[in-house]
């Protein structure tokens, strides 16, 4: 692989920690079954490692389960053994952005769902985290102070604090009433060697365009940028109709394979991120990844050490397995979009004031109107009076706005979805006794 030239947004290369290198370079030894006399860390949890915990582990999968949910089940019994049986692996250090076992699934990830041609040997393209928001926090904090970062009108309000945070100037993109990207608003405040950060399928409105993507990835390279592709969504793709949400296996591998050619033709110029919680329904155990440059990985490596002397062991554990399932199987997400058509239709059926995007639907959130009542406002109200917890889509939009995000998987699922029914109709009917 060809690296491009470096580009002026970042910082320079930081030394690593030295503890968090050495934990590394232990790690890469044993791996290959190398001898290590290690002196190296307080890693305490290495002490009983010989002497075992358990005489016992045994872990029974439900028979009834779906093949998604087997595959998660199968994930999870496999790696809470592997993690505490019959050595206690789980309780010591781990390499913090992962082992090199770990990177090279990571490897196969971006390859093959992403496009990106990364050998097997291109551990410094790759990187570990604990979770997809740690792998975006240090990609934007590789940034120099003062790059100018462009960010759609509606996006995760984490990487808004982080691009504050890291001194850099926050620029919003326009969106029009359809919520794709105002293109002459972006061309205006498009300047040389600026970085554009982008959740796509879109965190909060879940608009899917590979055009505005394949635009953006273009223009910032003709400009000398860079652009952070914040894609942990890409498994969650539904159709949309003009009275309900499918999902459709044939459609999104049509948008998948579409986001994989234009990812072929601009990875150089990226940082893409993302996570097994969305693919996997792991969100609670923190596993996430990226590719980039070896520079911008570099730094990311760098910051996480600084951050964390390891990862957390037993989860990257259990998710290294999870993911090589995934890849082997790629099943675990089927359920997933299944609910969520389910439930985004139960919406649109409700006709609450939804803003939707055309025909394709991503991500696992859905925007509200507020009936011209501020979105801070409205939240406040709607859970002080009838419990009804949503999120404002200030926070998202940089600036008030009359919306709030309802998520469609924070309720509990069971056969016939009873709860989240009635969790539809209780918020139409605060809507009704509010408007």
């Amino acid at each position: 692989m060809v690296e491009s030239a470096s580009r002026s947004f970042l910082l320079p290369l930081p030394p690593k920690s030295a503890i968090s290198l050495v934990i590394a370079r232990a790690s890469e030894r044993r791996e290959k079954g190398l001898p290590v006399i290690d002196f190296s860390s307080g890693n305490v949890g290495m002490l009983p490692y010989n002497l075992g915990l358990f005489d016992k582990l045994d872990i029974q999968i439900k028979k009834e389960l779906n093949s998604s949910l087997n595959l998660v089940a199968e994930a999870v019994k496999q790696g809470i053994l592997k993690a505490y049986y019959p050595n206690p692996a789980a309780l010591s250090y781990s390499p913090a952005s992962g082992t090199t076992s770990i990177k090279k699934e990571v490897i196969r990830y971006f390859r093959e769902v992403h496009g990106v041609p990364l050998k097997d040997t291109d551990l410094d393209r790759v990187i570990a985290t604990a979770g997809g928001q740690q792998a975006l926090s240090v990609a934007l904090r590789s940034l120099r102070p003062n790059t100018r970062v462009l960010m759609y009108r509606w996006d995760y309000p984490v990487a808004s604090t982080l691009i504050k945070a890291q001194r850099c100037e926050e620029v919003r993109v326009e969106a029009k009433e359809d919520l794709s990207i105002d293109r002459a608003d972006f061309e205006s405040k498009l300047s040389e060697g600026s970085v554009f950060y982008m959740s796509m399928p879109n965190n909060p409105s879940g608009y899917v365009s590979t055009s505005d993507f394949e635009y953006i990835a273009k223009r910032m390279r003709e400009s000398n940028g860079g652009l952070i592709w914040d894609a942990p969504y890409i498994f969650t793709i539904l159709k949309l109709t003009s009275s309900k949400a499918v999902f459709d296996k044939s459609f999104l591998k049509e948008k998948q394979e579409e986001f994989r050619k234009i990812a072929q033709k601009y990875y150089e110029d990226m940082c893409i991120l993302s996570s097994i919680s969305k693919t996997c329904l792991m969100a609670g155990l923190r596993f996430g990844f990226a590719t980039a440059c070896s520079h911008w990985i570099g730094i990311m490596d760098s910051l996480i050490g600084r951050d964390n002397l390891s990862s957390p062991t037993p989860s990257f554990i259990l998710c290294e397995g999870a993911l090589r399932m995934f890849l082997n199987n790629p099943v675990s997400h089927e359920w997933l979009c299944e609910v969520l058509a389910e439930r985004l239709t139960i919406l649109i059926e409700e006709d609450l004031p939804l803003i939707l995007p055309k025909d394709a639907f991503g991500a696992l959130y859905v925007l509200l109107k507020t009936g011209g009542v501020e979105g801070s406002k409205f939240a406040e109200e709607l859970i002080d009076r009838y419990g009804i917890v949503t999120v404002a889509g200030s926070a998202f939009y940089g600036g008030p706005v009359d919306a709030v995000r309802l998520s469609l998987v924070a309720t509990p699922w069971t056969e016939g979805d009873e709860q989240w029914i009635e969790n539809v109709k209780t918020l139409k009917k605060a809507l009704e006794n509010m408007s």
